[in-house]
């Protein structure tokens, strides 16, 4: 993990007793009398922690003051810092470093060149090391899906006990160029609508234990690719033909229509009479259709799915035999309707039988060729399905 150095927390040290609680570290200023001749008291200075460093600054109001001495670890550990005299002001800063992952108490007074100190003020800062450094990770990306253009992903939960700032986000987009965002804590659902399909977006997460921090720290660079969901084509109303008589037709690609679909005469699967739609029917003068098959083929990555179809209007029975079902099965092609419950490869049918919206839920374990579509044996006694559109939905 690559960090910045500094992380802060002020303490503006007054006169009297103050006690900060700060993510359960207790944090207290006060100053007292050491029995010396007393010059003018340290007026104030603020301890600004970091990892295992701490920042000290401060100013005094007399400029008789020459210097200032800083005691910790109950005056076991000193340094003396000089003061400067800016205009009006006399002013004293220094680092102290390789200090232990604990809070730390100080004790500061000044001294003036005939040797008289101040009153001692003291304050405290919880200082950190790799402790709370092990502690903080890079936000994870639990889902994503990329559709043409429009991306869409949901971090996980952090904890804002953590520091956490937000999320820095690195993207090309559609005309090539690298974008940078940032995406607040508060925001889980992202939504990119101008992001570049094959590439790999990059992020990283930003810390800061306080608002008062020196310096943001950042955990290492993550690489993502999004999940691209397929669209599928010529998949809703109106559907175009790829060859097609006075009512009836073939459907074009991608779809692979079988000669038993093909019941009209060479045609069958597109139906121009009802809007251009999706409808296998036969009867009302067309013979019964055997294992009619219309299917299409795509690339799938493994992931969990739901293929959603909706159906206008149909007449199919669950007492009909045979039957007409939606399905999914792997590699490039569907069973026959007897073969259904025993076919390799069979990912999720479900029978047709009402108007509505089908919901079939397929799970593709490795990236594969998969094939879904339309299933039926159906008599001349005349049965129909019409399908307003087919829809391929991530779950997971």
């Amino acid at each position: 993990m690559n960090f910045k150095h500094r992380y802060a927390i002020k303490l503006i040290i007054l006169s009297l007793f103050l006690t900060i609680l700060s993510c359960d570290d207790e944090y207290s200023m006060y100053s007292s009398n050491n029995g010396s001749n007393t010059a003018t008291e340290i007026s104030s200075f603020e301890i600004r922690p970091g990892i295992n460093m701490v920042s000290i600054e401060g100013k005094v109001d007399d400029a008789n003051m020459s210097e200032v001495k800083i005691y910790w670890d109950n005056k076991s550990q000193s340094v003396t810092v000089p003061v400067t005299h800016e205009g009006e002001e006399n002013l004293f800063a220094t680092e102290i470093n390789n200090l232990d992952e604990k809070l730390h108490i100080f004790e500061i007074l000044s001294v003036d060149s005939e040797g008289n100190n101040t009153e001692l003020a003291s304050g405290g800062a919880k200082v950190y090391g790799d402790t709370y450094l092990s502690s903080i990770e890079n936000r994870e990306i639990v889902t994503s899906e990329l559709k043409h253009s429009q991306l869409n992903f949901t971090f996980s939960p952090i904890a804002l006990i953590t520091g956490i700032l937000g999320t820095e986000i690195i993207y090309t987009n559609d005309q090539d160029e690298e974008i940078e965002i940032f995406n607040k804590t508060n925001n889980i659902k992202i939504a990119i609508s101008d992001f570049k399909s094959g590439t790999t977006l990059k992020y990283r997460t930003a810390f800061k234990y306080s608002p008062l921090a020196l310096d943001t720290i950042y955990t290492d660079y993550t690489n993502h690719k999004p999940f691209v969901l397929p669209i599928l084509q010529n998949a809703a109303v109106p559907y175009v033909a790829e060859e097609a008589g006075s009512r009836w037709g073939n459907l074009g690609s991608p779809w692979i229509t079988n000669d038993a679909a093909k019941n009209h005469d060479g045609y069958g699967g597109w139906d121009q009479k009802n809007g251009n739609i999706f409808n296998l029917e036969s009867g009302w003068g067309a013979p019964e259709i055997v294992n009619g098959k219309i299917y299409q083929t795509i690339s799938l990555e493994p992931a969990t799915y739901q293929l959603k179809v909706t159906v206008t209007a149909t007449n199919h029975s669950l007492a009909d035999e045979g039957g007409a079902y939606f399905v999914i099965s792997s590699g490039n092609g569907l069973p026959d309707v007897e073969d259904l419950n025993t076919a390799i490869g069979v990912l999720g049918y479900e029978r047709i039988e009402t108007v509505k919206v089908y919901s079939v839920e397929f799970t593709v374990d490795q990236a594969s060729e998969v094939s879904f579509g339309e299933l039926t044996t159906q008599s001349a006694a005349g049965r129909y399905c019409n399908i307003k559109s087919w829809e391929l939905v991530h779950v997971q």
